[in-house]
C-alpha cells in the first residue's frame, strides 16, 4: 500500500502543478469568453460552476441577458448590501426554491416572511454556542467509531472513498444529536434517497435557469418522487412517534425543538413545521459538513506540509487527550486550514436572491423578481479580491492576516440574517473530526487528476474521493 500510494503521489502530472511546484487544487478552468446560450445551458446542467468565464472572476458585476437577465454579483460591498444591510428587500429566488422546497417544505432554508422569522426566533436558542457545545461528546463518539472501522477493515491496501465515509460520519452525528440514534437503521435508505434527490431535483435544469414557477413539473422531479417519498416518510414518521412521547428523560435536539417556543409569540412549531425543519437539519447539517470534511481531507493529502503542520499543532495542544471545546479554540492553524478549505470549496456554491422592489446594483436597474446570483465559488476565487485565489494558502486565515479580508468577500455559510444557523455547530464538528483523525492517520490521493468539484445544491467531489488512508507510521513525516 505504501509504495503504491507514494508512487501515485509522486507522479502527479505537471498539468496539476503550477509554477513553483505548488499543487493547484481541482477546479474547472474558466472559459476564455462567455458561452453561447446552448453551451451555457449544457454547462449549467452538467456542473454549474463550469459555466463561468474569465470575466466572472475579474468583474464586479456580470449580467447574463441570454439567461433572462441573471445578474452575478461579485462586489463585496454589494454582496453585503444584498445579504446583510438590505436583506429584507430580497427573498430566496424561485430557482433556489425549486431546488430545495420539494424535500424541505417550508423549513428554515426555504421559508419567507413571518414564517421564516418565527422559525428563526424559535430555533436560534438550539444553536447557541452553549447549546451545541453539549454535543461534542456525540461527535467524538461517532468519529471514534469511524476510526475503529478504518483500523479494522480487511482490505487495507485499497483506497477509501472519503466522501462516502464523511457522509456516513456526519449522518451518524445528526442521527445521534437530533434523534438519539433513531435514524441509524434507515441510514442506507435515506442515503440512497438523498443521493437520487441531489442528482435530479438539485441539478440545475431549464426550468431552473429560466425561473419557471416552483409548481412546473420536470423529468428530474418525477424521477425523484420515490426518493422524496422515502425521505419524508422516514423522518415524518419518527417525528409523529416522538410527539406522542414528550416526557423523555434525556432530550435530544428534536425534543428541544418540539418544546421550544417563539420568544415573541410564545407559540410552538406545528407538526408540519417541525417535520420541515428536521428534514432541513438532516440535509443541511449532514451533507454540507460531510463535503467540507472531504475537501479538507483532499487538500491535506494534496499538501503534506500543511497536513504535518496541522498534525503537529494538534499533538501539541491535545497530546493524548480527546478534543474539548476549550482546546479546539487553540487549534489556530488547523482552524485556518478549515477556513481555507471552505474558501476553495464552499459548501453551497451558489446563492440565489430576487428583489422585492426595483433597485440599482452596480449601475444596473434590477426589476422586481429579477434573479440575482451571489456565488461563493466565484467570489472566493475572484482575481481582484484574493492573492493566489486558486491556491491553498491557509496562512491567509491566521489571526495576523485575516483582518484584511473584506466584508462580503468570504461567505462559506452565507451572511446576514439568513446565514447558516448551524455554522458554529459545523465548525465544532469539523475541528473535532480533524483533531481526532489527523493524529492517527495520513492521507494520500489515489489519483489527484480524477478529483472534480461538482455543483448541485451543495459542492461535492464528483464520483467520490478515492484516498489511501493508513496509520500515521506508514507515511512518515
Amino acid at each position: 500500500m505504501m509504495s503504491e500510494a507514494a508512487s501515485l503521489a509522486e507522479t502527479m502530472s505537471a498539468s496539476e502543478r503550477s509554477r513553483g511546484g505548488r499543487p493547484r487544487p481541482a477546479a474547472p478552468c474558466p472559459h476564455p469568453r462567455r458561452l453561447g446560450l446552448f453551451a451555457a445551458i449544457r454547462a449549467i446542467n452538467d456542473n454549474a460552476i463550469s459555466f463561468f468565464d474569465e470575466s466572472a472572476y475579474r468583474e464586479a458585476f456580470v449580467e447574463y441577458k441570454a439567461l433572462g437577465g441573471v445578474l452575478l454579483v461579485n462586489d463585496p460591498d454589494t454582496v453585503h448590501e444584498v445579504l446583510v444591510t438590505r436583506a429584507a428587500n430580497y427573498i430566496k429566488s424561485n430557482q433556489y426554491r425549486r431546488l430545495l422546497s420539494p424535500s424541505l417544505g417550508n423549513g428554515l432554508l426555504t421559508a419567507e416572511g413571518e414564517a421564516w422569522q418565527a422559525t428563526r426566533r424559535t430555533v436560534a436558542p438550539l444553536f447557541s454556542p452553549r447549546a451545541y457545545s453539549q454535543f461534542i461528546d456525540d461527535i467524538k463518539a461517532c468519529t471514534d467509531a469511524m476510526v475503529r472501522r478504518w483500523r479494522e477493515r480487511d482490505d487495507v491496501d485499497s483506497p477509501l472513498d472519503l466522501s462516502a465515509e464523511m457522509q456516513r460520519l456526519t449522518y451518524e452525528v445528526i442521527s445521534r444529536t437530533v434523534f438519539s440514534g433513531a435514524l441509524d437503521e434507515d441510514r442506507v435508505r435515506i442515503h440512497n434517497a438523498m443521493a437520487l434527490y441531489f442528482d435530479t431535483v438539485c441539478r440545475i435544469d431549464l426550468a431552473t435557469i429560466f425561473n419557471l414557477p416552483v409548481w412546473v413539473p420536470t423529468l428530474n422531479r418525477m424521477r425523484a418522487r420515490p426518493a422524496l417519498a422515502v425521505y419524508r416518510s422516514v423522518v415524518d414518521g419518527l417525528v409523529a412517534r416522538r410527539l406522542g412521547d414528550r416526557d423523555r428523560r434525556t432530550p435530544d435536539l428534536l425534543d428541544r425543538l418540539m418544546r421550544t417556543s417563539d420568544p415573541k409569540t410564545t407559540a410552538t412549531l406545528s407538526e408540519d413545521m417541525i417535520c420541515d425543519n428536521i428534514r432541513t437539519f438532516l440535509v443541511a447539517g449532514h451533507d454540507t459538513t460531510a463535503n467540507a470534511l472531504a475537501w479538507i481531507s483532499y487538500l491535506l493529502a494534496l499538501h503534506p506540509e500543511a497536513e504535518t503542520r496541522a498534525r503537529d499543532e494538534i499533538d501539541e495542544v491535545l497530546g493524548d487527550r480527546p478534543p474539548q471545546v476549550e482546546s479546539l479554540e487553540r487549534l489556530v492553524f488547523t482552524r485556518a486550514v478549515a477556513k481555507e478549505a471552505l474558501r476553495l470549496y464552499p459548501p453551497v456554491p451558489l446563492i440565489g436572491r430576487q428583489s422585492l422592489t426595483a433597485v440599482t446594483l452596480g449601475g444596473r436597474r434590477v426589476k422586481p423578481g429579477q434573479a440575482i446570483i451571489i456565488s461563493p465559488w466565484v467570489v472566493h476565487r475572484h482575481r481582484v479580491l484574493w492573492q493566489g485565489p486558486d491556491h491553498f494558502l491557509p496562512e491567509r486565515f491566521l489571526p495576523s492576516e485575516d483582518g484584511g479580508i473584506r466584508d462580503g468577500a468570504y461567505l462559506p455559510f452565507g451572511l446576514g440574517p439568513r446565514s447558516c444557523i448551524g455554522m458554529g455547530f459545523a465548525m465544532q464538528e469539523i475541528l473535532t473530526v480533524v483533531a481526532t483523525v489527523l493524529p492517527r492517520f495520513r492521507f494520500r490521493l489515489a489519483d489527484a487528476a480524477t478529483v472534480v468539484p461538482e455543483a448541485r445544491a451543495t459542492l461535492r467531489p464528483a464520483g467520490g474521493l478515492s484516498v489511501f488512508v493508513a496509520p500515521r507510521s506508514v507515511f512518515p513525516d
